[in-house]
């Protein structure tokens, strides 16, 4: 390109991947010229930083402070529905910049002097630090609070409430503890450059997207790329509104499109073929599905995953959904042929509904001789191989962190920072720290109060029960930390604290969810708040601002999901059943079903040698030693596929199913290919450019309609008139794929 082409002007310089990044550099004070050594950032994360743009303003705090309540509220409202609608911190993202732009051209501009800083009502043009800070408060209510679930469950289940007093507590200790875990170990999942977190990598770039002024110099410069002749915001603006007119389909007109089971249509009278073809209710065998917005619930967007993690994930469903599963069921093993091929639901011996009110006494303990008079609790196969495989990724997690990253954890406990730091992480130097000592004191505080709840409260579980469920928790927050960073895929400690109590404590199910909603829960709060300190740190946010966004949102969150909840459930006859559809709670099954198998039953009974499944326990010792030989095969191999194998990773195939549809994998797994394996690999500078773009421009257009049509035609009971598309009795026309191998649909 010759320099006559902009006159005086010094020439772009574009990167291998067709972007120009000298005039971002020039920015960049006291830095040598660098970029991350993580492709995928470097595709979405510029390596500069301004030090001079406000964060924490006034329009900040406002506009987090009401989308945190806004989206608490909508979420926690629409969990109870028996379709629910989850508002993503996306859709928070895109309404907070025109509301921050808004603000900052009508509000004035009147500053004020307290304790000898100066404030300011409008800091001028609205920035993209503002932005991240109001996105990162919100996200701490974009989701419904798994200690919300225990307390419904609770409620449903076992006739107890805490009344709001004991839910706050319980709300606020899990969360807030979690988040005081986050920040002691951030120099472990949020410092080191291999710590992706891909998921933020869509959100960078939606940010950047936004915000972002490129200089007609560069944008002639890229045109001159071939295929890169459309802007970013372009791209964005085709792609959201090519997602939210096609999302019309799968979302209300042609729900059949949610998976496209086309083997069915050959005999829709087979069990076998319904079983084998049902993306819906079972193996998906060549199904795909046509909609974004499942495979998005249940996965990150295939466009945020690297290709070796999709991978490694499809070998992993491949392996248990299409091979260990039917060998499991069609051979009768767990007697499984009595029951559906798919479902997350409890039988008793003779494949009825599993009544636990039979074995129940008066203070919902386990009445062991009602028990042995009844009947052992029964489940499907395939929900047998997924507590197999959850104790077969937790064992493969502890020995793959030893062996792969015992080195860089251990040389990052004797120091937070390290001479290969990336260039994200000298430039987040510039900033004060949040000393661990702040950390520590709020742990202290949460630790204290979490006593007051279990103690005041009807917890059924003991204050030295407290202390191991916390140990648990931080014991698996590294190893777990690890895979999630790399996979945005969040492995599970659920198992596993609700066999260590249940083994503690059999025949106790409240203690034992309390005592999961200390292990587990707390361990996934923290993997949260680290995903969210992450994006901080691409975003180079100051930490200590960071901090008590992050709090504040949590707090917010906290009192307006449980006030909810309880509004709710005080004012909806029969709540949480068919007849007070459509608040039928589709999401409590799953926390109930857990607690009667490992708290009720117990892992003793359930496991015990003899019984049915006591050879699923032996996963966990499988789970250990499977790492072990791929590491050796890695070192002896490096440059071949086989040193790419991540056994947690495979492990995680099988992660949402049940009850996600398997029809989404395929669709997925070929997207992933065509742009982070295909297109990434021949057309690099066009990946760069628009990989990113592209994922958050479809999230935010099937989020955008997805509230669009829920408000304006499904919440009014507006339906589309019945056809083969939506046909309501068989959506993806496998009619039989509910029924068990005899062809009774029995508690489907």
């Amino acid at each position: 390109m010759e320099k006559s082409e902009f006159a005086d002007e010094k020439p772009p310089q574009l990167s291998e991947d067709g972007f120009d990044r000298s005039s971002d550099l020039e920015k960049t004070s006291n830095h040598s010229i660098e970029d991350s050594p993580i492709e995928e950032v470097r595709a979405s994360v510029p390596p500069t930083d301004d030090t001079t743009l406000p964060t924490a303003t006034f329009r900040a705090w406002f506009w987090g402070i009401v989308f945190s309540a806004a989206i608490s509220f909508s979420n926690q409202f629409f969990w109870f529905r028996k379709n629910p609608l989850t508002i993503k911190v996306l859709v928070v993202q895109l309404l907070a910049y025109p509301a921050g732009r808004l603000t900052a051209a009508i509000m004035p501009n009147w500053q004020w002097t307290l304790f000898g800083r100066t404030f300011s009502l409008n800091s001028g043009p609205f920035n993209v630090k503002e932005h991240v800070l109001i996105t990162v408060m919100a996200n701490a209510a974009a989701t419904s609070f798994d200690a919300i679930d225990i307390i419904v469950v609770q409620k449903l289940y076992y006739d107890q409430s805490w009344g709001f007093g004991g839910g706050i507590l319980l709300v606020l200790t899990t969360s807030i503890l979690g988040f005081a875990f986050a920040g002691m170990t951030r120099r472990f999942l949020v410092r080191p450059a291999s710590m992706v977190w891909p998921i933020n990598l869509v959100n960078a770039t939606l940010f950047h997207t936004l915000h972002r002024e490129v200089p007609k110099a560069v944008r002639d410069a890229e045109k001159a790329v071939r295929g890169l002749s459309w802007s970013r915001n372009k791209m964005f603006l085709v792609c959201f509104v090519f997602s939210f007119c096609w999302y019309f389909l799968p979302g209300y007109m042609m729900p059949i499109l949610t998976s496209i089971s086309w083997i069915c249509w050959t005999n829709k009278n087979s069990v076998l073929v319904s079983q084998i073809g049902s993306g819906m209710n079972g193996l998906g065998v060549l199904s795909f599905t046509l909609d974004w917005s499942t495979m998005t619930a249940w996965l990150p967007s295939p466009l945020a995953i690297p290709w070796v993690v999709q991978a490694n994930m499809l070998a992993g469903f491949v392996a248990f959904v299409y091979i260990i599963v039917p060998a499991v069921y069609y051979t009768d093993s767990f007697d499984s042929k009595m029951f559906p091929i798919y479902n997350t639901n409890q039988y008793d011996q003779w494949g009825g509904k599993y009544n636990r009110s039979r074995i129940l006494t008066p203070e919902q303990y386990l009445n062991e001789a009602a028990y042995e008079d009844y009947s052992p609790v029964r489940i499907t196969g395939f929900f047998a191989i997924c507590y197999g495989q959850g104790l077969l990724a937790l064992g493969a997690i502890v020995t793959h962190t030893v062996l792969y990253n015992g080195k860089d954890v251990l040389a990052r406990l004797r120091s937070a920072k390290q001479a290969n730091d990336d260039i994200h992480a000298r430039l987040m130097d510039e900033y004060e720290e949040v000393p661990d000592w702040w950390y520590l004191v709020l742990f202290v505080i949460m630790l204290a109060l979490s006593f007051v709840t279990i103690i005041l409260w009807p917890s059924d579980m003991p204050w030295w029960a407290l202390i191991i469920a916390i140990i648990l928790a931080f014991i698996w927050l590294i190893p777990i930390g690890i895979v999630t960073a790399i996979t945005s895929q969040q492995p599970t400690i659920s198992m596993i604290t609700e066999w260590v109590y249940g083994a503690m404590r059999p025949g106790h199910p409240i203690g034992n969810m309390i005592f999961k909603t200390y292990g587990y829960l707390v361990c996934k709060q923290a993997l949260l708040f680290a995903q969210d300190l992450k994006l901080g740190h691409y975003m180079k946010i100051p930490p200590r601002e960071m901090f008590i966004f992050q709090i504040i949102g949590t707090i917010i969150a906290s009192f307006v999901s449980l006030g909810t909840t309880q509004y709710l459930m005080d004012t909806i006859a029969n709540i949480c059943t068919p007849s007070a559809y459509p608040f039928t709670c589709p999401n409590a099954s799953l926390f109930g079903a857990s607690s009667v198998i490992w708290g009720l039953i117990g892992p003793g009974k359930f496991f015990e040698a003899g019984t049915l499944y006591n050879p699923i326990a032996y996963f966990l010792l499988i789970g250990f030693l499977l790492p072990i030989p791929f590491y050796f095969l890695a070192r002896k191999y490096p440059n071949s596929w086989v040193a790419k194998i991540n056994i947690p990773v495979v492990c995680l195939g099988l992660g949402p199913y049940p009850p996600a549809p398997t029809a989404l994998m395929s669709t997925w797994v070929a997207l992933g290919f065509v742009f982070n394996f295909y297109i990434k690999k021949n057309f690099k500078a066009w990946w760069s450019k628009y990989n990113y773009v592209i994922s958050a421009a479809m999230d935010s257009g099937v989020a955008i309609c997805a509230i669009v049509l829920f408000f304006a035609l499904q919440n009014n009971n507006i339906e589309f008139p019945t056809w083969w598309g939506n046909n309501p009795d068989s959506i993806d026309q496998c009619p039989l794929a509910t029924a068990n191998w005899s062809g009774v649909d029995v508690y489907a």
